[in-house]
């Protein structure tokens, strides 16, 4: 086998981001790998560990190239992890992809906990569903995580 077939070794390594902006740090840092040719394989985060950012990579270099200069970016997590790990962070879990436009749903989350409201819009790669609230006493359109919402079942549904 010669040594241009040999897979490369990759290492997943943690680095500490500001909490809430996981999301924020995983875009900017996929757009920087992008445009400087970084090896890096992938970014993963993860609502079961907020505030880290798992990249997986040739080096501790790479990472630290891909990172740096970077906002919300606190510190590296010294050492790596194996996949065994993380494999309970990146298990697939069902999302709401059945969203439909005109859908009743119920709010389980957040100041409008508990509410109905009506599905507008739903956009699949941000995952959010902007709804118009049933229950209020005014037309009250509002954005939020499809992972607030729930189906109604039974009427309206």
């Amino acid at each position: 086998m010669s040594a241009e077939n040999k897979p490369v070794p990759s290492r997943i390594f943690v680095v500490k981001v500001t909490g809430g902006q996981e999301r924020n740090v995983c875009s900017l840092v996929a757009n920087r790998v992008e445009a400087r040719k970084t090896p890096i394989f992938s970014l993963i985060y993860s609502e079961k560990m907020k505030g880290y950012l798992l990249i997986e990579a040739v080096s501790a270099q790479a990472v630290s190239d891909a990172v740096s200069g970077v906002k919300h970016v606190r510190s590296y997590v010294p050492g790596v992890m194996t996949m065994a790990d993380i494999s309970g962070l990146i298990a697939t879990k069902p999302t709401m992809e059945e969203l439909k436009v005109e859908q009743i749903v119920e709010v389980t989350g957040g100041p409008f906990k508990g509410m109905r409201a009506k599905v507008v819009r739903y956009d699949s790669a941000k995952k959010e569903a902007t709804v118009t609230l049933i229950d209020a006493p005014y037309q009250l359109q509002v954005t939020i995580d499809s992972g607030y919402l729930k189906q109604v079942t039974g009427k309206g549904s």
